[in-house]
């Protein structure tokens, strides 16, 4: 019985309220069972789909949650007796390990999906945001030294050259196919085996974006460039789904940007959902998107994108992407105009990016990639 337990310091409110969270299903495709334990949230909580269960050991207080959080681990560890464990926390998985660790004997597989000097250059703070950032860096390199083996994707180049520049993590490093991190939820692949017809409600080109309104995602560059749009004349429309704190300002700018009725604000949807959204589009834009960004991909939606981040590795301009230098919302609108006006383009960008998705997101390679990562 191979049991996998995952854990690290989010709420579990708040990622079912993202909606992303069953992603972790996949590892159902190596594992018996899958535990994924949430150290901080408000109360106890435990959800199940499939093969996995979701917990939430937290009591409402988030300074007691952190300090509580290997007792309450080792606790919970020693009850369902793992085989092996998980986490992506890399500022505080040394803390939240330290007594399964030496009373368990357990061996940490420690898997980053951020780049924490791309956060600290970008946006001047630190992921835990009340932590400076120098005390920050010292906690993750004590996650780093006390992860048995630190994984990542071979899709994920920028991950694989940092990880491998630094002596205390190159040689406890591997590299698998691809990391369920990376794939949609579970759902999703189940929604999209259905023939999904979606009818227009206008007549309008339709241009989507798909994710979190928060300030790093950029997405007031997307009201921008649907001004820079409207100018030409072109008759488009920009969905946006999804939500955060930035809604309010986010609509705030488009009213005064003068492109406020070109806008659907759809808030949150269901993974089941998406896929109508998806095929009705026409372009997908990504100012800077994980996820949705692979959705677009399996719905043979082409894509418009600031060349920055993991997009910058991943996507070629004029092959199946079409680049943008960061924060120009200008050539933003120029690249999405000739998407939209140019048949061809349009449909030579899409087809390479869906060979692209099938490539690096397939679902079939999810076992033979956590083969290699645990099962030696």
């Amino acid at each position: 019985m191979k049991r996998l337990l995952i854990f690290g310091v989010t709420k579990l409110e708040d990622m079912l309220e993202k909606g992303n969270v069953w992603y972790v299903r996949h590892y159902e495709a190596y594992f018996d069972e899958v535990y994924v334990v949430y150290l901080r949230g408000e109360k106890p909580i435990e959800v199940k789909q499939g093969r996995t269960t979701l917990v939430s050991l937290g009591k409402g207080n988030g300074f007691f949650d952190i300090l509580l959080a290997p007792c309450r681990l080792f606790k919970f560890a020693k009850k369902i007796k793992p085989t092996h464990y998980l986490t992506a926390d890399l500022v505080f998985s040394w803390w939240n390990s330290i007594l399964v660790r030496l009373l368990l004997g357990a061996r940490i597989y420690l898997m980053p999906v951020c780049l924490p000097y791309q956060i600290y250059e970008n946006f001047k703070k630190s992921l835990i945001s009340h932590l400076p950032i120098w005390l920050e860096k010292k906690f993750i390199k004590l996650s780093f030294f006390s992860a048995f083996r630190v994984i990542t994707g071979k899709n994920i180049k920028r991950f694989i050259d940092w990880l491998s520049s630094l002596r205390y993590t190159k040689d406890k490093l591997i590299v698998i196919d691809v990391i369920p991190e990376e794939l949609p939820p579970f759902e999703f692949y189940e929604a999209l085996k259905n023939d999904v017809s979606f009818v227009r409600s206008n007549k309008e080109l339709n241009i989507l974006y798909v994710g979190r309104l928060h300030r790093e995602k950029i997405v007031e560059d997307l009201i921008e460039m649907l001004a820079y749009i409207k100018k030409t004349g072109l008759r488009v429309h920009l969905r946006i789904i999804g939500d955060g704190p930035e809604r309010e300002n986010l609509e705030t700018l488009a009213s005064e940007t003068g492109v406020r009725e070109w806008i659907d604000f759809l808030g949150f949807k269901p993974n089941k959902e998406l896929i109508n959204y998806y095929k009705s589009a026409d372009v997908f834009v990504s100012p800077l998107t994980g996820t949705s960004l692979r959705e677009a991909a399996l719905c043979k939606l082409p894509v418009v994108a600031y060349n920055i981040d993991w997009q910058k590795d991943l996507l070629k301009d004029e092959e199946n992407a079409l680049m943008v230098e960061y924060r120009d919302p200008k050539e933003l609108a120029r690249q999405v105009i000739r998407i939209l006006t140019d048949k061809s383009l349009k449909k030579r960008i899409a087809d390479n990016f869906y060979k692209l998705a099938l490539e690096y997101w397939g679902q079939e390679k999810v076992f033979k990639a956590l083969q290699q990562a645990f099962g030696f």
